[in-house]
Parts: structure tokens; C-alpha cells; sequence
């Protein structure tokens, strides 16, 4: 097969205007031995679902057009199996829009006589043709225009985008509002009269073009829950006037987008009162002959009103008036505020007393004999003007939950006597609010105790012999009588005695301390123990012999009043772990004896609290061994006819008995002994070493060779 070049290919359009959102087609026209056409887009092949290939792929189709992504450009590119020809790059101009048109931010609302300019954009290919309405009516056909606002001015004004290759319209709208000058809002009020506690309102009275009413009080917006605003806030109500919170001043102001304006400050006399009514402060107790003004205030506008009472009878219609006190001046006195803006009046009252001077009281007691822990009064006893009862004790007021006063105060109650803090001295004061009078000191004398009965710090333990003296004390008012027991048996009535000690002395003494006024009795015992002197102890063991490594005990035996045990090893207490004594230290117990730890002296020592005593020195001969048997040294091997002396030794005590044996045989039963060789003696050697106090045995052997010529 043979191929010609192939000429350049050409890209022919399914339409003159590609329009976005719109199907377009475009096909690869050539000539010539084609035998394949292929597309590039951007210089890449075509992709993606809105691109469609005829099946020759000769024509390309772009569904629903999009300005950003389908403007190319395209390439469309033919080819046989020697030749290919690639077509001029296609880009497409994609007409869209107008999108939305939008009015250029702007105000909404102008006065009278502002320079008013809207403009118009919407995107769009090719651009748009604008046009604007106002009210409906046309009144430009460029993107912007200015006006200068009147009234007439005010209303809709819209925008309309068109573009003749898409076929699209688009619209936008603006409201305009023209406003003018305000004038001077007035305050209207509901009542001539603002009453306190009333509720009162005030309007706002205004005309044009009002598009808010706000109220200020004292320059601040109004707050809180009695003031309280009409829909439109027109009218500001003031719940339940108050003097202070509701003076002002008060302003409303009227207001549009564009002007405000407001009115003068207005302010309210809030008639009030009259408030409480105040009786000046003046003593409400006077001396007769005294100058006394009873005067009267009560806040209140207008000044209020003032009328005056003594006893219901009118005596002054001014604030103020005086009198010389007299008997005929006790009484109760009113003072009548009012005010006839209000409708209110106030009243106070005042009570009047005269008084006399006090005689000088006595105090009267319920007991003749004060005592301790019992409950004792005191009556102060008096005549006269009497408004009060005062005690004194040692010259302050009584004080303390012991202390009990009767309602009126003229009785005082001490509950549960004490000698120190009752003592007193006691006064009592009568008083009315111009006298007083106190009555002489009173002191009180508490009997008391015994308290606690002491035996004065003496031995409880004595030898025999000794000077023992015995003294109890006890606090008691009056003093104590004593008396003294021994073993209950009485020995004694006077605070202290003595004797001297014998072992009968011993026992148990009790001291009775009495107070026949007070009716108790309190006792102090004392427990005596009276010592003899000790008998020398002897030390007891509890075997015969005391063997090596074998437990061994001495027991330190002795009578009469032994209070301890004390043990004493070469003149030392013992200590080690191999040393025991009993709970009562008696028997001491030596654990595993040896030779040279164990050996002594030992001494036990008897205690009392005055006496002691020790053994003579006990030394212990441990039997021990034998040890290890030994066979002197000696030569193995010797000839015939010599003189041989086989020797044994042990350490033992008592000293081991011995036993040769050779060839098993008994040859000796002392430690040595001599032969005169000869070949019977030729064999084995061995010696016995015993000790029959131990139980043990130890060995030795030795083997002697004889040689013959």
C-alpha cells in the first residue's frame, strides 16, 4: 500500500455562537488517506462524562457548555501508518450571563437635597445593556446615574441586564426613602400633680416623619421594672412615684434615619410625705422643775402641718413648745404631721415620767450558814421609785451559769457554792433614770470540805526500828477533826503520830478528816510494809556433775521478804545467749557448757527494799573430753630386739582411762607401756581413751612393722 502525505485539518463548528450551558459539536474536516482522527484538549486527551466522541471520534461534542473549563483550546489531529497532520489550535469564546445583576452598595435613605448615585454590574459575555426604572417608569439606560433627593425621589428603583446572544435578563432592586427635618418634641403630662407612691405619665408630643420615640432620665435611657413604655414608646409611665427616683430631669427625643431632635429637660416636683413623724430626742424621764421643749419633724413637700397632745387634750399647734416639768406633766404627748397635697398624716408619741430620790437598800439572805455546793440567795431589800436591781460582786456584775437572777433582779441565786468564788463582797443598787442608792458590802463565809484527805509524802516501806511519823491534811472551813486507823482499828485522833517499826506495825492506815458543819467526811489510806534483814543464800544445782555441751542449772535458794534474784558470774551480771534465767530470776540455766566459758564463780544475791545478802562463790569443775586421742611419736618399723615404749594421751577431765589394744587384742590398760620387739609384734596398735563421766571414747592406732636378720 502506498501513502501520500496527508494535508492539515480544519475544525468546523456546529454553531456560530457557542453559549454557555448550551450542547456544542465540532468535527475535524480532511481529505485524504485517513485512517484514524484524535482529539486534544489543552494539549491532553478528552475526558470526562460531558464530553462525547462520534464513533469515527471525527466529531466532538461538549454538553452544556461552562465558560471556565470549556474554552480550549482544541487541536484535532488525523493519521495513516506513515503520515499525520495535527489542525491550528480552536479556542472558543463562550457567551454567558448576564449571572445576577447586582446595585452597587449604596445608602437606602438620604435627606432632602443629597447627591444620590446608583450604578449596576452583572457578569456577562458579550456585556450587558442596563436599564433603570423608578416607580416602573424609565429614567436611564447607562450602568450609573445621579439625581439630587427630593421628596418626589423616594421609591423603587430597578435595574434591569439583558444580553442578546444568551437571551438572559437580569434584575435588581432598591427601595429609596427621602426624609426631612424634624422639629421640637413637647412633654404632655397626665396629672397637674405627681403625688409619691402615684402613678404618673408623661407623652411625647411631636409631628413628621417619626420613625422611633426614645426617652432619657437624668441623660440615660429609661430602666427597671416601674417604668414601663407604651407600644409605640410614645408615652413613658412611671409606676409608684418616688421622691428621689422620679425627679429627672425627663427628655424624649423623636428620631429618623436621618434627623432627631429633642425636647427641653423637664422635671417633676414629686409631692410626698408627711414621711415618719420624729419627736426630737429628749430623755423621756425628768427631775421636777426641769425645762423641757418637746419639738417634732417629718420630711414632707409642701412643709407638712403640726398639732400637739398631751393625753388626747390639744396644746400647741406648732412644731416646737415648752413646759416646766411638774407632776401634772406625766402622760403620753402626740404629734400630728399632715399634708393636704397627699392626703397623709403622721403621728409620734412621747411618754413623760417624774421621779423622787431612792433610800439606801439592806441585803437579806435565806441562810444562816453558807456552804459549799449548796445553793444560797441573796434578797436586796428596798422601798422607793424603783425601775431597776443591780448586783455587784467584788465591784462588777455577776456573771457565769451558776449565777441565777430573779426576773425583777432583786434576788440573786449561787448555785453550787465555792470558797473562792463566792466570797463576795456583795452590793446591790436600786436605781430609777435620776437616782440611785447601793447597799453596804456583804461578805459571805463558806463553809467548806474536808476537800481531799492527804497523808503528808512519807516511806511506805521501813526496817524494823525505824521512827515512823504520820501527818494528814485536809482543806476545811472550819478546820478538820482527824482521826487515825490501823488495820480499822483506831490508834490515833489528832492530825499526826508516831511509832517505832516492828513488823506488827505493818498494814493497812486510814486517815477521817470531819467537818460537822459542811456534813462530810473524806479518807486517805496508806498501805506499811516493815522489812527484816535477810538470811546469806545457798546456790542449788540441778545435777551432780556439770558435763561439756550438756544444759546445767543453779538455783539460788533462801527464805524471808526477798522482793528480786541477782546473779553474778566472775563478779559481772551474766549476758549471753546461752544464759537463761526464769521469770522470777531465781534459776539461772546454762545453755551447752564448756570448759572455759562456764567455769565460774557464780554468785546469787537476794533484794528487799532494805536488805540484801549473797552466796559464797560457787565454782563449777565442767567434766569434759576426752578430747582426741593421741599415740606419741614414734617410728613405724624397727628390728628385732629393740626396747619400745607406745605412749597415749588425752585431754580430759576428769583424766581418761586408757586400754591398748593389738591386733584387737587387750595388751595394756595404761596410758604407756614397753615391748622388747620381736616379730609377735609386728600389727596394729590402738589406744582407748574413756571417760565415764562424759560417756564419750576416743581412738588412736598405730601400725609397727619388725624386721628380722
Amino acid at each position: 500500500m502506498i501513502y501520500a502525505p496527508l494535508s492539515k485539518p480544519t475544525i468546523i463548528t456546529s454553531n456560530n455562537t457557542a453559549v454557555e450551558t448550551k450542547d456544542f459539536s465540532m468535527t475535524c474536516n480532511a481529505t485524504g488517506q485517513i485512517h484514524a482522527y484524535r482529539w486534544f484538549i489543552n494539549g491532553l486527551a478528552p475526558g470526562g462524562n460531558r464530553i462525547q466522541l462520534s464513533p469515527d471520534k471525527r466529531t466532538l461534542t461538549i454538553r452544556s457548555l461552562r465558560r471556565m473549563e470549556n474554552k480550549g483550546p482544541y487541536v484535532c489531529e488525523i493519521e495513516n501508518p506513515l503520515f499525520r497532520k495535527r489542525s491550528n489550535p480552536f479556542t472558543l469564546n463562550v457567551t454567558y450571563g448576564p449571572d445576577n445583576a447586582t446595585i452597587i452598595h449604596s445608602a437606602n435613605e438620604y435627606p432632602t437635597g443629597a447627591n444620590i448615585t446608583l450604578s449596576c454590574v452583572a457578569d456577562s459575555n458579550p456585556a450587558v445593556q442596563f436599564t433603570w426604572l423608578h416607580n416602573g417608569q424609565p429614567v436611564s439606560n447607562s450602568a450609573t446615574f445621579s439625581i439630587i433627593a427630593s421628596l418626589s425621589d423616594a421609591g423603587t428603583y430597578t435595574c434591569t441586564a439583558s444580553n442578546s446572544f444568551t437571551g438572559l435578563t437580569r434584575t435588581a432592586t432598591k427601595n429609596i426613602i427621602i426624609y426631612a427635618p424634624l422639629s421640637k418634641p413637647t412633654i404632655v403630662t397626665s396629672n397637674i400633680t405627681a403625688v409619691e407612691t402615684k402613678d404618673f405619665s408623661l407623652t411625647c408630643q411631636a409631628t413628621g416623619q417619626i420613625h422611633a420615640y426614645q426617652w432619657f432620665i437624668n441623660g440615660v435611657a429609661p430602666a427597671g421594672s416601674r417604668i414601663q413604655l407604651s407600644a409605640d414608646k410614645r408615652t413613658l409611665t412611671l409606676s409608684r412615684l418616688t421622691r428621689r427616683d422620679n425627679k429627672g430631669p425627663y427628655e424624649c427625643e423623636i428620631r429618623n434615619p436621618i434627623y432627631n431632635n429633642r425636647n427641653d429637660p423637664f422635671t417633676l416636683d414629686v409631692a410626698y410625705g408627711p414621711d415618719i413623724a420624729t419627736i426630737d430626742h429628749i430623755s423621756d424621764q425628768f427631775a421636777t422643775g426641769i425645762n423641757v421643749t418637746l419639738s417634732c419633724v417629718a420630711d414632707s413637700n409642701p412643709p407638712a402641718q403640726f398639732t400637739w397632745l398631751q393625753n388626747g387634750q390639744s396644746v400647741s399647734n406648732s412644731a416646737s413648745f415648752s413646759i416646766i416639768t411638774s407632776l401634772n406633766h406625766i402622760g403620753n404627748y402626740t404629734c400630728i404631721a399632715t399634708n393636704s397635697f397627699t392626703g397623709l398624716t403622721r403621728t409620734a408619741n412621747k411618754t413623760l415620767m417624774i421621779y423622787a430620790p431612792l433610800s439606801k437598800p439592806t441585803i437579806l439572805t435565806s441562810n444562816n450558814t453558807e456552804v459549799e455546793t449548796k445553793d444560797f440567795s441573796l434578797t436586796c431589800n428596798a422601798t422607793g421609785q424603783i425601775h431597776s436591781y443591780k448586783w455587784f460582786i467584788n465591784g462588777v456584775a455577776p456573771a457565769g451559769r451558776r449565777i441565777q437572777l430573779s426576773p425583777d433582779r432583786r434576788t440573786l441565786t449561787l448555785r453550787s457554792l465555792t470558797r473562792r468564788d463566792n466570797k463576795g463582797p456583795y452590793v446591790c443598787e436600786i436605781e430609777n433614770p435620776f437616782y440611785r442608792n447601793r447597799s453596804d458590802p456583804f461578805t459571805l463565809d463558806v463553809a467548806y470540805g474536808p476537800d481531799i484527805a492527804t497523808i503528808v509524802h512519807s516511806p511506805d516501806e521501813y526496817p524494823t526500828g525505824a521512827n515512823i511519823t504520820l501527818s494528814c491534811v485536809a482543806d476545811s472551813n472550819p478546820a478538820a477533826q482527824f482521826t487515825w486507823l490501823h488495820n480499822g482499828q483506831p490508834v490515833s485522833n489528832s492530825a499526826t503520830f508516831s511509832i517505832i517499826a516492828s513488823l506488827s506495825d505493818a498494814g493497812t492506815y486510814t486517815c477521817t478528816a470531819s467537818n460537822s458543819f459542811t456534813g462530810l467526811t473524806c479518807t486517805a489510806t496508806k498501805n506499811i510494809t516493815i522489812y527484816a534483814p535477810l538470811s546469806k543464800p545457798t546456790i542449788v544445782t540441778s545435777n551432780i556433775t556439770a558435763v561439756e555441751t550438756k544444759d546445767f542449772s543453779l538455783t539460788c535458794q533462801a527464805t524471808g521478804q526477798i522482793h528480786t534474784y541477782q546473779w553474778f558470774i566472775n563478779g559481772v551480771a551474766p549476758a549471753g545467749s546461752r544464759i537463761q534465767l526464769s521469770p522470777d530470776k531465781r534459776t539461772l540455766t546454762l545453755s551447752r557448757l564448756t570448759r572455759r566459758d562456764n567455769k565460774g564463780p557464780y554468785e546469787c544475791e537476794i533484794r528487799n527494799p532494805f536488805y540484801s545478802n549473797r552466796s559464797d562463790p560457787f565454782t563449777l569443775d565442767v567434766a569434759y573430753g576426752p578430747d582426741i586421742a593421741t599415740i606419741d611419736r614414734i617410728s613405724d618399723q624397727f628390728a628385732t630386739g629393740i626396747n619400745v615404749t607406745l605412749s597415749c594421751v588425752a585431754d580430759s577431765n576428769p583424766p581418761a582411762q586408757f586400754t591398748w589394744l593389738q591386733n584387737g587384742q587387750s595388751v595394756s590398760n595404761s596410758a604407756s607401756f614397753s615391748i622388747i620387739t620381736s616379730l609377735n609384734h609386728i600389727g596394729n596398735y590402738t589406744c582407748i581413751a574413756t571417760n565415764s563421766f562424759t560417756g564419750l571414747t576416743r581412738t588412736a592406732n598405730k601400725t609397727l612393722m619388725i624386721y628380722g636378720e
